[in-house]
């Protein structure tokens, strides 16, 4: 436990807070503009069906399914509105806040925590020092990775409680309806959310560690970190591939839809939209394969680790 609140004494540093702050920033203009879109797109909603003739859709079938398809439309429209005040309710924001944080914003912000955390103790020339205190090497990467990855719980308390506070506004200055769910609602969709990104931050943070320890250096585990990311998002929209990737299993596991159309006026993630269309291979396919890559990543990083020559 010394050696772990050595680490987190580590990240209390101006970088983590930078990031930290940058976060919980991002998550404000992501809110500030969807309350705004939802407004407009309420605004500009026509208050009735045009008919086929008017859109020159030709009559019959072709008629029926342009009417189904823009009845379905108007009402996502309609309900536009109150789904995102809903998201911005301050008990239902940590809901928001864990879907940004175990998506794209999260991981490269763990990237950069990565590379300043772990990666810089051999820029730093510090890693032989830290050796020499604690002389057990797996413990050492065990605290570097459980530091890093309660940093990035720390990210999305920073993103919940700047929504909790700027969300209400928001939605006032929009004129947004009130939310239609109850607190205890709120709460519980927060916290499944939540609970489930807790293990996409260790897959995270698994990346970085095992990116520090095979790079060596801050800004090669930043890259490597970002480069793995993305990687992943990537070869998930191959067809074929997306079930067999982890960036599919964060998918399955936080419960994200695929595809663009999964966009709303305010994303509750920035995955689902590098992703392909194809069914995702389940919650409990999701939970297994973030688990095997946490146990084969650490294991990786602890054998790299444990045979490196640290000479500074």
């Amino acid at each position: 436990m010394r050696l772990l609140h050595a680490e987190l004494a580590k990240l209390a540093r101006p970088l983590s807070f930078g990031v930290a702050a940058a976060a919980a920033l991002f998550c404000l203009l992501l809110a500030a503009g969807g309350s705004h879109n939802a407004m407009l797109d309420a605004q500009g909603a026509p208050r009735h069906l045009p008919s086929c003739a008017a859109e020159q859709v030709p009559a019959g079938p072709q008629c029926s399914r342009w009417q189904a398809a823009a009845r379905a439309r108007l009402r996502q429209i309609r309900a536009e509105p109150a789904q995102v005040a809903g998201q911005l309710a301050p008990a239902a924001a940590g809901a928001e806040a864990a879907g940004l944080i175990a998506s794209l914003p999260g991981a490269l912000a763990m990237a950069l925590l990565a590379g300043a955390h772990i990666g810089g103790e051999w820029s730093g020339r510090t890693m032989k020092s830290l050796l020499t205190q604690h002389g057990r090497r797996w413990q050492v990467l065990v605290a570097k990775l459980v530091s890093l990855w309660l940093a990035g719980i720390g990210l999305i308390a920073a993103c919940w409680a700047a929504l909790a506070v700027a969300g209400p506004v928001l939605a006032g200055i929009n004129h947004l309806p009130g939310p239609d769910q109850t607190v205890a609602h709120g709460l519980s969709l927060s916290g499944a959310q939540v609970a489930r990104a807790l293990l996409v931050l260790a897959a995270f943070a698994v990346i970085g560690l095992l990116a520090a320890v095979i790079t060596r250096g801050a800004i090669g585990t930043i890259a490597a970190t970002a480069g793995a990311i993305l990687a992943m998002l990537a070869v998930a929209a191959l067809p074929g591939a997306g079930p067999w990737t982890p960036a599919t299993w964060v998918a399955s596991w936080m419960g994200f839809p695929a595809g663009l159309g999964s966009v709303t006026a305010l994303p509750a993630n920035f995955w689902s939209r590098f992703l392909g269309t194809g069914a995702p291979p389940g919650q409990a396919a999701g939970f297994a394969g973030l688990a095997g890559l946490v146990v084969a990543g650490l294991a990786v990083a602890e054998r790299i680790f444990r045979r490196a020559d640290i000479s500074g």
